[in-house]
């Protein structure tokens, strides 16, 4: 479904705020007057970073607004096992040079780039990198519609902050939510189109092509769903699992898992289901040494069919308000926090499986300000929201040959269609099944190297024509399944960057830019276009 929530709201704003934000109301308090610059970026993660990077190469001045207290996004906040291309070198520009291999000298291992990595240094790396583009930064600024968000036409004129509004040439929403370009009635799509939409052989619901497991006792109950209706292809407003990319260690000075508020050990029965029917023996298997980053730490992801990915739960993510975002992270934290706590402490567990899950903790240098508690990420991995509807929607038959390369590519890319359990829901009496996989199978359905055009990043004309999206870009549910990994986003945030750059200089639409002069921009700072 195309979503336009927020475009009635915002086209009713335009004509009172063309000429700046709204007017005061008799006996009002006034808000500090509004600040200006070249662009405003929504969002400080690895997308906005190098955003905010490239524009001050060019000269221009940045406002960074981040909705949490962190900067960073999900690279300082606990995805630390880095999803790199198929192709390494398509991975370019200063997302690899001034990020991920700053991070290999802080190592001291030099090039080639470090893609594991102590969240730690990640978040240090990080604030190097907003110190060097000189951007103001001011966090916990959250968009919650349109009424902080000003539009005359087709501009962005302002987006409100605690310290008033914020005025800018222009916008950049390089967050995970998509809300300024939400606010501003640029059209996106959440969950999976059907099938038929863009003649897509993957899209939409995939009953045959579920992950089947057992075997269970009970099959029903949290976290497992009803068994859904509709015809495979068909559409639907659900999206992919979320999940905290968690850190742990067996370092001596570990904290403790905490029993969170809520603890619920019932929660936890398929997994009890899963362990003994795998004959699993303590949380060292489960955790493997497939996952093992610098520091002695090592990275939790999904891990079993039943793990730390809790399907569902995020549905309302994309379009909630922050209250109900909050209530869904809030859910995240307890299951996360609650399923380790049971792992070193349910009574029902073997003595011995205790105790090797006791030898495990969070570590006690990560993570130390985070709102869920001390060595626990402070942000929710989301995986997919919304995604634009822009000049040109990504596809399937993009990422595949013949129709992989583009004319106006901004980067390259190669990672396999990677979708995480979409809903979990029982299959007679002692099975589950985890739905919206594409295969079948734990493997990922292989794509070709392909080139992302410039008009994945910009509204279509006559749209919004002063806003670029390099996180929530424009793109179908599948084909966004291969490019949503961080070192790309980071690589987006740069052309979205240029684009702004040369959008200003020229005083123009982004949609009217130059390929040959945003191209030569680009490869200045070492981005690959082609490989």
């Amino acid at each position: 479904m195309e979503r336009r929530r927020f475009l009635t709201a915002a086209a009713t704003a335009a004509g009172a705020i063309a000429a700046g934000p709204p007017a005061l109301a008799a006996g009002a308090t006034a808000e500090p007057r509004a600040q200006s610059y070249d662009a405003v970026i929504y969002g400080a993660t690895l997308a906005g970073l190098m955003a905010a990077l490239r524009l001050s190469r060019r000269g221009y001045t940045a406002c960074v607004l981040e909705p949490t207290n962190h900067i960073g996004g999900v690279v300082t906040g606990g995805l630390v096992k880095t999803d790199i291309p198929n192709t390494i070198g398509a991975l370019g520009g200063l997302t690899r040079t001034a990020f991920f291999d700053a991070i290999g000298a802080h190592y001291g291992v030099g090039s080639p780039a470090q893609y594991r990595f102590e969240p730690k240094v990640a978040k240090l790396i990080a604030g190097r990198l907003l110190t060097e583009s000189g951007a103001a930064i001011r966090k916990n600024q959250r968009i919650n519609g349109p009424a902080d968000v000003t539009v005359s036409g087709t501009r962005i004129q302002a987006v409100r902050s605690s310290a008033g509004w914020v005025t800018a040439r222009f916008f950049i929403d390089a967050s995970y939510e998509g809300d300024l370009m939400a606010a501003a009635g640029v059209p996106y799509h959440v969950g999976r189109e059907s099938s038929a939409a863009y003649d897509e052989s993957y899209a939409g619901f995939r009953p045959h092509t579920v992950l089947r497991r057992g075997l269970f006792e009970p099959n029903t109950g949290y976290p497992v769903g009803p068994v859904p209706g509709g015809a495979e292809g068909s559409a639907d407003e659900k999206v992919q699992a979320y999940n905290f990319r968690g850190v742990l260690t067996q370092a001596a000075d570990r904290l403790p898992f905490p029993r969170p508020d809520g603890y619920d050990p019932a929660h936890y029965l398929h997994l009890r289901s899963l362990i003994d029917y795998r004959g699993i023996t303590g949380l060292t298997q489960m955790v493997g040494t497939t996952a093992a980053i610098p520091g002695a730490k090592h990275q939790t992801n999904q891990g079993l069919f039943i793990g730390y990915d809790l399907p569902g739960v995020n549905w309302e993510y994309p379009d909630g308000t922050w209250a109900r975002r909050e209530e869904i992270i809030q859910q995240q934290v307890r299951w996360h926090q609650g399923m380790q706590y049971w792992l070193s402490h349910d009574p029902s567990l073997p003595a011995s499986f205790r105790a090797d899950a006791a030898t495990w903790g969070l570590p006690a240098d990560e993570f130390v300000d985070s709102p869920h508690g001390a060595g626990f990420p402070h942000q929710l991995y989301i995986r997919e929201g919304r995604r634009m509807k822009g000049a040109h929607v990504l596809t399937q038959h993009d990422l595949f040959a013949p129709n992989n390369t583009k004319a106006t590519s901004v980067a390259c890319w190669q990672y396999g269609l990677d979708c995480h359990t979409v809903q979990l829901y029982p299959d007679g009496d002692r099975y589950l099944i985890g739905e919206g996989s594409l295969t079948g199978e734990e493997g990922n359905v292989r794509v070709d190297l392909y080139q992302l055009p410039a008009e994945c990043l910009f509204p279509s004309s006559g749209s919004i024509d002063n806003l670029t999206v390099p996180v929530c870009f424009s793109s179908s549910h599948v084909a966004y399944l291969s490019p949503r990994m961080e070192p790309n986003y980071g690589m987006l945030g740069e052309a979205a960057g240029e684009l702004a750059a040369q959008a200003i200089a020229r005083d123009t639409a982004v949609q009217a830019y130059r390929y040959a002069d945003l191209a030569t921009a680009l490869r200045e700072f070492g981005s690959v276009l082609s490989v």
